[in-house]
């Protein structure tokens, strides 16, 4: 087995550095963000594409620990001309490390990612810029529990996020358009109805995300 942990588009790259090299039966996984992308590049060889829910916004061998993938959902995303055999191989490996195995067509996994993963971190990496650039360090001083609780994502560091939006545009467009769609209504809200609505409708998608285990 190969496992690719760089970022999307080194993988893409080493994709093709481990090809000739790889035996019959070898299968080959990676760990990245964003699926489509790398499954078609990676035609011809037994690949399942995977990608581990967990992790924060610090990298490198310092942030690891040994509970990382423990009860965390692995998503990988075989296809229709996937061997069985190589998706075996890869749960395999996932359930020995702790995490839980849910299967996501690749398309599927980016849809659903750019809403739950991506535009979080986008989301949240523009408010802290909007923020910190009007309020400055002295404003920032008075924040309270909301704002920083809020923008734990805005640690991260821009690199690997540069290979996620070039590898997912589409569906993170979508997703920005949704939110900011939402800010639009938001501001021009006269009477507060909108503002109801938004609000009443985020405490029930919270209460129902709180209620499913992670």
């Amino acid at each position: 087995m190969v496992v690719l942990a760089a970022p999307v588009l080194e993988n893409i790259r080493l994709l093709d550095a481990v090809r000739p090299h790889l035996a019959p039966s070898a299968v080959v996984t990676d760990t990245g963000s964003t699926k489509a992308a790398i499954v078609g590049a990676a035609d011809g060889i037994r690949f399942v594409g995977g990608h581990p829910i967990t992790g924060g916004t610090a990298s490198g061998a310092e942030a690891a620990r040994p509970d990382l993938f423990e009860a965390q959902h692995w998503i990988l995303t075989p296809t229709a001309g996937t061997l069985s055999a190589a998706v075996d191989v890869v749960s395999a490996l996932v359930r020995t490390l702790g995490a839980r195995v849910t299967l996501l067509d690749p398309d599927e996994h980016d849809r659903i990612l750019a809403l739950v993963s991506h535009l979080p971190q986008l989301a949240v990496s523009a408010l802290m810029d909007a923020v910190g650039s009007a309020a400055g360090a002295a404003g920032l001083a008075l924040a309270g529990p909301g704002l920083r609780d809020s923008t734990r994502l805005a640690g991260s560091a821009p690199g690997i996020w540069r290979d996620v939006l070039a590898t997912n545009r589409a569906p993170i467009v979508a997703a920005l358009d949704r939110l900011i769609a939402g800010l639009t209504r938001l501001r021009d809200d006269g009477d507060g109805a909108e503002l109801t609505r938004i609000f009443e409708s985020a405490v029930a998608w919270k209460q129902a995300m709180d209620e499913r285990p992670l």
